[in-house]
Parts: structure tokens; sequence; C-alpha cells
């Protein structure tokens, strides 16, 4: 029995003297008996006890081991539901204090559709020597996010289906308030009256408008960390089930047998800009957001191609790195001044990651650099440039415990031009099983490979990628794809996203001129703007006089008069405008014997003659 039923007890034996022993056993027996049937669930337990699991964890963020100290209270408001932006009012009692919170908006925070963002910084003290930051500004609209720098209250309002006032946040440094469940309200919350007692209310003056209720919340007490564990930063995961990291979100269970991949599946990407991507894009956090959705967005229509098995791309999150050492594993990889040796930096990617749990949940991530990739075929070679992006070959999903390395990781190129839009599309078709047109499969993953399919042909799973098939995967890559999807190790891929939200359609062809692409990646200007641009983006070559093509132009980019590139393909913006080809030149390329890594970046040249309108292929 707890204090508050003790104390009820109390009072009621209270009208009784001195009555005899027996008497007071039968009695006490009675008013339990009475306590349990008419207050079942507030006053002779606890409200957690009645709780599921996933209740549990929704409001606490613990199970029912490990509950704070907590008091469930009314709350009384007054939130303009048509005004936002006006100043709002929150009162609460709680552990024997009231909190009159005066809110105000914290303009900016979240807009739009939720796109999680952090920033690293080198700093000794951390885990790794890493310091991880949120982002306040989100891209998913969760509600109104408003503060109270008197009470230090950081507060989002937002409501539920019969449009009541939630409160969710921060007070002060040790309070936290939380929405109780729907159900909870209904079924415990609503059948028992001492929690709607004057008493619990906040003592308020008000002489204008009236104060509304709501209904009752939780708050409760953050758990005190020791200071002295270096692991308190992620004290709440889940570390010793390394597989549940990539699938917390999932109900999988640990007895289910094998199934079939569901009908969509939805890769979730942690994007990791580089210092250099950072600087690349000006230090704005804002910029880098835009660009990287974006450019994600263009990956989604590579992978929007398949029919079957269909596969979705989302964003996880976006990490900028603010320093050079806040990728180490790029870092203590460097080869010279301005490339890394990309198969010792993505085994140091993977080792990183394994050791890292302060990330939000992904499937896959992605570190995106503008450094030049380069690989070594042996120990002590030379370590040869013209790889654009590396990755492991059905890695998705796959936690090597024995090496302590995670193996769902990738590092590609990117220019800020957009360059590696296919790139990234290659590398993550690797993660998912795929291997390159002609070859057979490894011997850990089996399935049907791609010797049926010629290199040559130039799908994305080649990198012969100069006509419209550069856009389009092979049948035998499709074929991979459902052989890794089915498996055993790719169920962390079968959950819809965290927050399942469409990727703004925004294609980056139209954030970016073709000049401004060829600015981004040559420093110079585009030679064509017709509708070759669409398989090939020849730039000029300051240094060799020549047009130099090193990638399509970026989905979107325009290729003559109302016309835009998409799939390859220069189409007809509105059905109304006629496609003119006139300007129509073909171009030849020739394939150079290079060093066969994951992705080759392999430059075209051609003769940009502006008198002759002549175009002569040549070689590196």
């Amino acid at each position: 029995m707890n204090r508050d039923s003790a104390s009820y007890i109390g009072v009621s034996l209270s009208m009784w003297r001195n009555p005899p022993g027996i008497l007071i056993c039968k009695m006490i027996r009675v008013l339990v008996f009475l306590c349990m049937a008419i207050l079942p669930f507030a006053r002779c337990s606890k409200i957690h006890e009645h709780m599921t699991r996933e209740e549990m964890l929704t409001v606490f963020q613990a199970g029912h081991e490990s509950v704070p100290a907590y008091e469930v209270v009314p709350v009384l408001h007054t939130v303009h539901r048509r005004s936002p932006e006006a100043r709002q009012e929150v009162h609460l009692k709680a552990f024997g204090k009231d909190y009159n919170l005066a809110l105000t908006p914290n303009d900016g925070l979240w807009s739009g559709k939720q796109l999680a963002m952090w920033t690293v910084d080198r700093n000794d003290s951390q885990l790794d020597g890493l310091h991880y930051q949120r982002i306040p500004e989100e891209d998913t609209y969760i509600g109104d996010i408003y503060q109270d720098t008197g009470n230090m209250a950081s507060i989002l309002l937002h409501q539920d289906a019969s449009g009541k006032v939630l409160v969710d946040g921060n007070i002060g440094s040790d309070l936290v308030i939380r929405p109780l469940p729907e159900r909870v309200v209904k079924e415990v919350v609503s059948k028992v009256d001492e929690l709607h007692e004057p008493h619990l209310l906040p003592n308020v003056t008000r002489t204008k408008r009236s104060l509304e209720h709501t209904s009752h919340h939780v708050v409760y007490k953050k758990p005190m960390r020791p200071m002295d564990d270096e692991f308190s930063d992620f004290a709440f995961m889940e570390p010793d089930h390394l597989s549940k990291r990539f699938r917390s979100k999932r109900s999988v269970s640990s007895i289910r047998s094998k199934r079939e991949a569901p009908y969509v599946i939805y890769p979730e990407i942690l994007c990791i800009v580089d210092y250099d991507g950072y600087r690349l894009h000006g230090g704005d956090n804002v910029q880098i957001k835009r660009y990287f959705v974006s450019f994600w967005n263009g990956v989604d229509l590579r992978y929007k191609l398949l029919k079957g098995p269909k596969i979705r791309i989302s964003i996880a999150g976006i990490i900028i790195s603010r320093g050079r050492d806040a990728t180490p594993y790029l870092e203590r990889n460097r080869v010279g001044r301005d490339a890394i040796d990309s198969a010792a930096a993505l085994t140091d990617m993977g080792k990183y990651l394994f050791r890292e749990r302060r990330l939000p949940v992904y499937d896959i991530a992605v570190a995106v650099t503008k450094l030049d990739m380069c690989r070594r075929q042996y120990a002590n070679d030379v370590c040869n440039r013209g790889t654009a992006g590396f990755a492991y070959v059905g890695g998705a999903c796959v936690v090597n415990k024995r090496l302590e390395k995670v193996n769902s990781v990738a590092i590609i190129e990117d220019t800020g031009g957009f360059s590696g839009i296919i790139v990234a599309a290659h590398e993550v078709g690797h993660l998912l099983g795929a291997v390159h047109d002609g070859s057979p499969p490894p011997s850990y993953l089996g399935g049907p490979g791609a010797e049926k399919c010629r290199w040559e042909d130039g799908y994305i799973m080649s990198d012969l990628r100069h006509t419209e098939k550069g856009f389009k995967w092979s049948h035998c890559s499709v074929s991979s794809f459902h052989h890794f999807l089915n498996g055993d190790t790719a169920t962390c891929l079968y959950n819809a996203p965290h927050e399942d939200e469409a990727l703004p359609r925004v294609l980056p062809g139209k954030l970016l001129s073709l000049d401004a692409q060829c600015r981004k990646d040559r420093g110079t200007s585009a030679c064509f703007k017709d509708d070759r641009v669409c398989a090939q983006l020849f730039c000029f070559d300051a240094g060799s006089g020549y047009c130099v093509a090193y990638r399509p132009a970026a989905e979107g980019s325009p290729c003559g008069d109302g016309q835009y590139c998409l799939n390859g393909k220069c189409v007809a913006e509105h059905e109304n405008i006629i496609p003119d080809y006139t300007q129509n030149v073909p171009t030849y390329v020739r394939r150079e014997n290079l060093y066969n890594a994951a992705t080759q970046s392999r430059p075209l040249y051609t003769r940009y003659n502006t008198s002759t309108t002549e175009y002569r292929n040549r070689g590196r």
C-alpha cells in the first residue's frame, strides 16, 4: 500500500475510538478492498503499472524496471490554436511547485518536413574525441516550438486527434513533461476522481481570459547519470544487441523465421558531410540541407525506375563536419593534400560507426567528400586515383562483430555540382547486393550475379554510363536486388522510415544551371546546352582546350527550349512544347583501360570548335 492510501485509511479510522485490535484488522481489510475496487488504478498502484511497454517508452523512454520519479498532473493553458505566433501560457503544479510558463515562439526551429541534422566537432573530452550537437531546425512539422527563458523551459505544443492541446518538453534542468497516451487517459485517469481535485491545480491569478483544461500529463524527473561514466552519452541505448541499433524501429521477432521482403524497401541513409563539403557550401546549414535533400532526391529517382523491388530512399539525418578531425576515418587515410585511400578509409569508417552510438537510427551510412579518392591494389602500391565511390557488396544491415565493424557504409565523391548522384546510386546498389554487370557474385552472397549482363551495355552498375542506359538498372542488377532483399541479413530495410515523409521533389538541376554545375566541376562553363547534356555534361577545360565530360547533367537541368533532363533523356517540361532536336550531334566514346575500382571517374574528351561545330573524341 502506498503512502496516499495509508493516509486515506488513517482518516477513516479516526472515527473509531479505541476499537478492539481484531476490529482494526477487519476494518483495514475492508478499506483495502474498497480501495482496490473503487480506486484501482491511481491510489492503490501507480499509473505506469497499467501502461504497456510501448507506452512506457513513449512517455518515459524507459521500461517498467527503470521508471523515474513522476507525477500525473492537470494542465491549464491559453494556447491560441489559430495564432501560434502569439504568446502562449501553460500552467501546472508538479513536485510541490507551481510552474507558470509564459511561452514565446522559437521561430525557425521547425519548418516544413522534418530533417534531423547534427554538427560534429573535435572535443577531446568526448567519446572518440568528437562532440555531436543537434541543430535546432527541422523539416517536418510536428507542432509549434516555444521557450520560457525565465523558467528555462523548452516546450512543444501540438494537438491530438480531438483537438486537445498537448505539452511536450523540458522545464528547468531536471523536469520533463509529456502527454499521457490517449488510452491511459480514457481508461485510467478519467475514472479516478482524486486526480481531478482542485488542490492539484496551480495557483494562477487571471482577470481577463479564462484558462482551458487539457488532458492530464506526466511530469517526471530526469534520471541522474554518473558524471564519471564515459559511456553516459548513450546509457539509454541498447549496446548489447547491435543488430537492434539497425532494427529498433522494426517489429521483428527474434524467433521469426525467414520471410519474404515487403513490397517497398526503405533504405534510410545517414549522410555524413565532410569538412571540405561543409566549406564547399559556405558553412551554411540551410544551404547544406537544401543541397543534400535535392541530392538524395536525385538518387531516389534512380531507384524509382525499378518496378520491383520498389526501393524508396529516405534520409535518416545529415551530419555536418565542422573540422577535418570530425571525420577521423577520412583524415587518417589522407594521401597527399587532396586524396584519400578509399579502401582503408571505408574500413576505418565501419569500425568507427561500430563504436559510435550517438547517431540516429539508420540503415546505410554514406560519407560524402570533396577529396579525390584513390585505391591501392596492394598495401605499398601507389594509390591510383580515378575511383569516385567505394562500398561493400551486400553490406547493408551487416555488422561484423568479430572485426567490430559496420559494413553498411559507403564513401562517395561530390564536388558540389550534384556530380555524385549517379555514383551514390551505384554505391548504394553495391550495398543492396548488386555487383558490376559482367561479374559473378561474391561467394558469401551467392545469388544470380551479373555475368549475363555485359559491362559494355553501360547500365548503372557499370562505369560506362554514357547513354540513357546509365540511368537505368540492368535485369541482372534487379535480380541481385531481389536475391539480397529476400535474404537473412536485409531485414533492417523492411520497415517504413521513422519519419515516413516523402522527400520534397526538387530536381537538383533546377537549383544549379549547366554553367554553375561546370563551375563546380571544372571552374569553367558548359560547352553545350542542348539534349546532349542529359547523357554527358561537357565542361571547357582551360588547360587542354578541350571539352571534358565526367558525368551527365543533374536531373532537371535545362536541355533546350522548355525541355529538361529526366532519366537520361531531354523531355518537354509541358506537353504543349515541342522538343527541338535540331542541335543533336552524336559524340563518340572510347573506354579507357584503367584500374577497375567500385566506381570510376573517367572523363570523356571532345574538341570544341565554335566555328565548325566539330567534335572529335580524344583519349586520356
